[in-house]
């Protein structure tokens, strides 16, 4: 642990967020559960190769060996592995606060609607793939915390071939996923600055993923009947067509596109998310404003293509969001702030109670082209909360 003591408003903060991590797990997996058999929460992860190779089908195909090794439900085993995701998520946000220590302000960020409320306030948007993706990369961001003085050589470093593992097991479970893995190379760049050996660490996997990508989509993209043959497999576990394959016909390549309502609603929205994230991170990291500002205009750049490919602008949003606090949560310093003024407590307490319960983010806005804005109020975010 790291010698940074805790104050009482921090031990304070420490217990806050172990009840909030405690009860955000027990909700979202209540979530995963009652919607097992949803079309898109849990559909897309039951796409397997039935048919042959297609991309998206890694994790389908795994639970469909499993049924045939073990004879588990394949909705169980991603249940499983969905609650294995949220456990790494929530255990890697925990250590990070004991190692860093934890203050009011994080415990806020975590609270908002782009965080860990996202899921709760806007289930249908929830349990998707790129729970993988927080799993690996919080655990990644906590392994960095110890890691000093890497080796030159990249064969001799260990997030090497922990990168080209994650990346291409997430290359093979969904494309979308890829558009994400430069924020691998923030903890890497943002702790050490430019590094040959940092860069070829991440940009070696980085490609690899890519040439995945590139194949999966050339030569094993699906259709219809790669579609049809995978939602047929799965009728030993759909119930009067309980088990719904809309995420699965998307292989068929019928996807729904953004229009004007898309950009009037989530661009608000993307700057209610990063602009509290920008001030935390000049806040804990040390960093410049313009370099801070540089760093993640790039890496939300590299994640544009994504809103013309998918409608899910919401989701890209919360996930870009998280990863960006995970990033400076891990790289949070000694220099940093550890008492505040009664006015700075003040202050932050005023403005997170609107921040924190007057608003939340869709994962999506639909098909119509109407302006959406998507209101809470407290009442209703603690609904979210509640445990059945």
């Amino acid at each position: 642990m790291s010698s940074r003591k805790f104050s009482i408003l921090g031990l304070i903060s420490l217990v806050a967020l172990c009840a909030v991590l405690y009860l955000y797990f027990l909700r979202v997996n209540e979530i995963q559960f009652d919607f097992k058999h949803h079309g898109y929460i849990t559909g897309d992860w039951l796409i397997n190769y039935t048919n042959g190779l297609v991309r998206r089908g890694l994790f389908g195909e795994i639970a469909m060996q499993f049924h045939r090794w073990f004879g588990t439900s394949p909705v169980d085993v991603i249940l499983t592995s969905k609650y294995l995701a949220y456990g790494i998520l929530c255990g890697s946000i925990l250590l990070l606060a004991l190692v860093k220590g934890i203050g009011l302000i994080e415990v806020l960020l975590l609270i908002s609607p782009w965080a860990l409320m996202y899921d709760l306030n806007d289930p249908g948007g929830s349990g998707r793939k790129e729970i993988l993706l927080f799993a690996s990369f919080a655990f990644f961001a906590f392994l960095q915390v110890f890691s000093k003085s890497p080796s030159k050589s990249i064969f001799k470093r260990w997030d090497f071939y922990y990168l080209i593992i994650v990346m291409t097991v997430m290359a093979f479970a969904h494309e979308g996923l890829i558009f994400f893995f430069p924020f691998f190379y923030l903890p890497l760049y943002l702790k050490r600055g430019f590094n040959k050996s940092d860069f070829l660490t991440f940009c070696i996997p980085y490609l690899v993923s890519l040439l995945v990508l590139a194949v999966l989509y050339v030569f094993f993209k699906g259709n219809k009947e790669t579609a049809d043959a995978i939602c047929n497999s799965l009728n030993p576990w759909s119930v009067n067509g309980s088990l719904g394959c809309d995420a699965i016909h998307l292989l068929a390549g019928k996807h729904p596109k953004a229009h004007i309502g898309f950009i009037k609603s989530f661009t608000p929205l993307l700057l209610l998310t990063m602009i509290p994230i920008y001030c935390y991170g000049r806040w804990v990291a040390g960093l410049t404003k313009q370099h801070l500002m540089l760093t993640m205009a790039i890496t939300l750049l590299l994640t544009v293509p994504l809103y013309g490919i998918a409608i899910d602008w919401g989701r890209w949003i919360h996930v870009s969001g998280l990863l960006f606090f995970i990033t400076f949560f891990s790289l949070k310093g000694s220099n940093t702030p550890r008492r505040y003024s009664l006015v700075t407590v003040m202050l932050i307490v005023c403005l997170a109670v609107p921040y924190t319960f007057y608003w939340r983010i869709p994962h999506t806005v639909g098909e119509h082209k109407v302006f959406w804005w998507w209101t809470q109020d407290p009442a209703g975010y603690l609904e979210a909360w509640r445990l059945k």
